[in-house]
This record gives structure tokens, C-alpha cells and sequence, in this order.
């Protein structure tokens, strides 16, 4: 059995990630349209979404035990703590995407017929609150697509391949997580499409970011934080569809740009060139 683990943590790792994930998230779903057979208070429906983001984490630590004891969980967590990286790569991780999310909502505003971005009713308290929610979440998530996933994937594949096979993976995990909050009949699928293209592109600066800071996961957890901090707390650019589109078309070309002098096939300098950190 350790044998298989070890044979097939990637396999193990994503299976084991939605199953902890959606065993949480399609009851809720099922609740937000009246078809669970109980009903879910609403604020029990909050805490278990955000469970439901342990599920990569979570899926990591055990695999990682099962595969390679104490000494892989070391290593695997071990990456939360690189912070000796130049100042600019800080830069790139926590100012990169807001500015394009507030790019976007300034290119939007001058168009004809602009809608008002909705107003997010925030005092100190529920600042802090989201800050400290999105900090679990975030850590929920990249602890096991990046910290775990990232690297082994780039063993087997290019970091370019890698990036859009882990966005699309990313996406289709949180198929059941935007059913509860009601994007569905908001949006409707298509905007499921313009999620994933957008996942796709932050997926690319993410590795791109990653394999250049020695896969420092904490520039990849102030990445996620940033602007999620951003766009739940101050500016939804998300909740209106054309705001949206300018967002990722400037996603994209980010990540384009980083493609480019820094090489799909390692999406870094040589310096650190797609380095992985494997235990077990």
C-alpha cells in the first residue's frame, strides 16, 4: 500500500481532494436548492465552505505522511517558510493582480453605460474577520495545488503544461463551491468559462512566480491572500461580467509576458529553473 502511495501520490493526492472537498460542498449545494434533506443554517453553511478549502491541505499532509512519514510533512510545509527573497518578488506577489483588478474597474467605469460596482458593507471588524478567513482558506488550498501538487506535476510535464493542467484541475474543483454561492443562475454557465480562463492565467503567474522565488509557497499564499483580500473586501470586479472580461484579458497578457523571457518550459531563471522539492 505504501508502495502504491508512493507510486502514485499525484493520483492519490487529487483524488483525495475532492472527495474531501465536494463531501462537503454537494450537500451544500444540494441545500442552497432546497433538495437536501435537512436544512442547513446559514451560518453553519459559511463555516463549511470554508472546510470545504482544507480539502488540498488536508489531502497534502496525508499523502505526504502516508508516502514519506515526518520528514515529508517537513519539507512540504517547510516551503511556508522562504521568505528570503528579493523585494521585488514580494512586489509581484502582492501588487501584480490588484493593480489589474483595479485597472480593470477604472477601464470599465469609462465605458458607456457603466454599472456601480455592488457596496461592500465593511467595518474594522469584518475586515478582520475576512482577512483572517481568507488567510485559512488560502492556506487550505495552496498548501496542496502548489506546496504539493506543483512540483511533482513539473517532474512529469513543462512548467507552462503544468500550469494549465493543475488551472483546469483548480476549476473543476470548485465546480460545486460556485454553485453555492449562486453563480449559477447569477451568471449562468458561461461565466463558469471565464472563471476558468482567468484561474488559467493566475495559474501561469503563480508557477511563474513560485519557480522564481526557490517555490517559496509563502509569495504563492500572499498572492491568493492579496487579492482575494481585494476583491471579497473592497472591489468585487467579478460581479460585473464586463469588468470581468477586461480583467482577464489583462491576466492573460501578464501571463503571456511572463511566458515569454522566462520560458514555458521552466517558467523561471536558470537560477532556479522549475526546481522541485520532493520527499518521500
Amino acid at each position: 500500500m505504501i508502495r502504491f502511495f508512493r507510486a502514485h501520490q499525484l493520483l492519490v493526492f487529487f483524488a483525495l481532494t475532492f472527495i474531501l472537498s465536494w463531501a462537503i460542498w454537494i450537500p451544500l449545494a444540494m441545500n442552497y436548492y432546497g433538495i437536501f434533506p435537512v436544512r442547513i443554517e446559514e451560518g453553519f453553511v459559511m463555516l463549511l465552505r470554508l472546510f470545504g478549502t482544507l480539502g488540498p491541505a488536508t489531502s497534502a499532509i496525508l499523502v505526504s505522511v502516508l508516502a514519506g512519514g515526518r520528514p515529508a510533512v517537513r519539507a512540504l510545509l517547510g516551503q511556508i517558510g522562504k521568505w528570503r527573497v528579493r523585494w521585488k518578488w514580494y512586489a509581484a506577489a502582492a501588487l501584480v493582480f490588484p493593480a489589474l483588478a483595479l485597472a480593470s474597474a477604472g477601464i470599465y467605469s469609462l465605458l458607456p453605460g457603466a454599472q456601480q460596482f455592488p457596496a461592500v458593507d465593511l467595518t474594522a471588524g469584518s475586515l478582520i474577520a475576512i482577512m483572517i478567513i481568507l488567510t485559512i482558506s488560502v492556506m487550505g488550498e495552496e498548501i496542496g495545488w502548489r506546496g504539493f501538487a506543483l512540483p511533482r506535476m513539473q517532474q512529469r510535464w513543462t512548467a507552462f503544461v503544468s500550469s494549465l493542467m493543475l488551472g483546469t484541475i483548480w476549476t473543476a474543483w470548485h465546480l460545486p463551491f460556485w454553485l453555492v454561492l449562486g453563480e449559477l443562475e447569477t451568471f449562468g454557465p458561461g461565466y463558469w468559462l471565464m472563471s476558468w480562463a482567468f484561474i488559467m492565467a493566475g495559474s501561469v503567474y503563480i508557477t511563474w512566480l513560485m519557480n522564481n522565488t526557490g517555490n517559496s509557497l509563502l509569495m504563492v499564499i500572499l498572492f491568493h491572500w492579496c487579492y482575494n483580500v481585494l476583491s471579497v473586501g473592497f472591489l468585487p470586479v467579478s460581479s460585473i461580467v464586463p469588468a470581468y472580461l477586461i480583467l482577464i484579458v489583462l491576466a492573460g497578457a501578464v501571463a503571456i509576458v511572463v511566458s515569454g523571457p522566462y520560458g514555458r518550459k521552466r517558467l523561471g531563471w536558470k537560477k532556479y529553473g522549475n526546481k522541485t522539492i520532493l520527499s518521500g
